[in-house]
């Protein structure tokens, strides 16, 4: 009786075995028949089988299965993909739109699947049987992630980008640092700022990127309000990279954050020495003196003038003059110069209405309408440069008004109703 039982036993496992091996040999026929047909049927049909092989116990540690279930995901994906691409055909005529907004669309849990069978035949595969077909197979998931990837980012959605990105960074390994870069820039886009600065210090740790990574690297840990995070970057990266620009320039928006003006202006006058050509140096830096020539207090009312506001008004002149120079149609110098003109000619008009000396008075006053009227030309030109700004009509409203120009107050009143 007991042998009977053990014959009957061994036949049932081998009957159970066969019938696993069989959804094996299924999985496969339908796969070509999709192939062939393109019938979404057999890929059903191929799904279900092969689904089945990868759990049972008899067949799930075959490398054999786990590759065939990759094939299969993978079959499946590039399906949906296609379909997906075929629906936008009527709508968007540009092949690769067409295929970037497929890839926004086109869900990427086949993917996950497919790359979860890669991994499994790689690890039971002790002989290599499978290697260079499993290889490819995770090259196109990796590529398909990347692609997915690319699609969100451009349409600016780096939250979903991410993730997508981190998958071909996993997949491909550290050796792809390119990818890593694309994750650093996402995660920090998408304010994912825990991500964003893991992926960058591997990037200096990589030595990649330069001195433009601990830039960005300092730029997350300020909008972390981490400002002893961020110097402590900051260092780093001056002292690893003494004389890159970038991170000077890093530094001197740090130092205007936290009003150093001083040391500001000292990292200043290095990038213009570096960068002798770049308008917006000297922007800043005539900002930086026009607003120590003009201080103001917490609630950003005007104070007294500081004892040297005469050579601080010359300073940001001359920059705001060079950065015109060098950019004729840059807007900010363009109106900063021209501000700066008028309320130098506030200040002196201020002063002259204190003197009770006719005399004196007109010769002061003068100095001061000779002040309004530098600053006309510059502060029209900045308005032709960007009509709609109201600062710059507002500006001009008032010194049309100190000028007695009403038929120009008038202009600019209608200009500011219909703007």
């Amino acid at each position: 009786m007991t042998k009977l039982t053990l014959s009957i036993l061994a036949i049932a496992i081998t009957i159970t075995s066969v019938a696993q091996n069989v959804k094996i040999v299924n999985a496969k026929n339908y796969l070509r028949d999709f192939s062939e047909s393109k019938d979404l049927e057999s890929l059903n049909k191929a799904k279900e089988n092969i689904d089945l092989a990868a759990v049972h116990v008899d067949t799930k540690d075959l490398a054999k299965t786990q590759a065939l279930k990759a094939q299969v995901y993978l079959t499946i994906f590039d399906n949906n993909l296609r379909l997906e691409t075929e629906k936008l055909t009527a709508t968007i005529t540009d092949p690769n739109k067409r295929n970037l907004a497929a890839y926004q669309v086109t869900g990427s849990e086949s993917l996950a699947a497919a790359y979860e069978g890669c991994a499994a035949s790689k690890t039971l595969d002790v002989k290599g049987n499978y290697t260079s077909e499993v290889n490819s197979y995770i090259a196109k998931i990796a590529s398909h992630y990347e692609n997915k990837a690319i699609a969100d980012y451009n349409a600016k959605k780096y939250a979903e980008a991410l993730p997508c990105f981190e998958k071909a960074y996993e997949i491909n390994g550290s050796k792809d640092t390119t990818t890593l870069g694309n994750c650093a820039l996402v995660a920090d886009r998408a304010a994912n700022y825990d991500k964003a600065k893991v992926y960058y210090q591997k990037m200096i740790d990589n030595k990649q990127g330069y001195g433009n990574t601990y830039s960005s690297l300092v730029n997350v840990y300020l909008n972390m309000k981490d400002s002893v995070g961020a110097m402590e970057i900051l260092k780093k990266g001056r002292t690893t990279y003494p004389n890159d620009i970038n991170l000077v320039i890093t530094e001197t928006n740090y130092f205007l954050k936290i009003n150093n003006s001083k040391e500001a202006l000292n990292n200043l006058n290095i990038a213009i020495t570096a960068k002798p050509a770049d308008a917006n140096l000297y922007l800043v830096r005539g900002n930086i003196y026009d607003n120590l020539a003009n201080p103001k207090d917490a609630a950003n009312k005007d104070v007294d003038k500081p004892k040297d506001y005469e050579k601080l008004i010359g300073q940001a002149e001359a920059d705001y003059k060079k950065s015109i120079e060098l950019k004729a149609d840059y807007f900010d110098a363009l109106y900063n110069l021209g501000v700066l003109y008028n309320n130098h000619g506030v200040a002196l008009s201020k002063k002259a209405d204190v003197i009770t000396d006719n005399a004196k008075y007109k010769e002061a006053n003068d100095l001061a309408t000779a002040e309004f009227a530098k600053a006309l030309p510059i502060l029209e030109k900045a308005l032709e440069v960007s009509p709609k700004d109201r600062n710059t009509m507002y500006a001009l409203k008032q010194i049309y008004a100190r000028t007695q120009q009403p038929e120009k107050v008038k202009a600019i009143n209608d200009r500011l109703k219909n703007n």
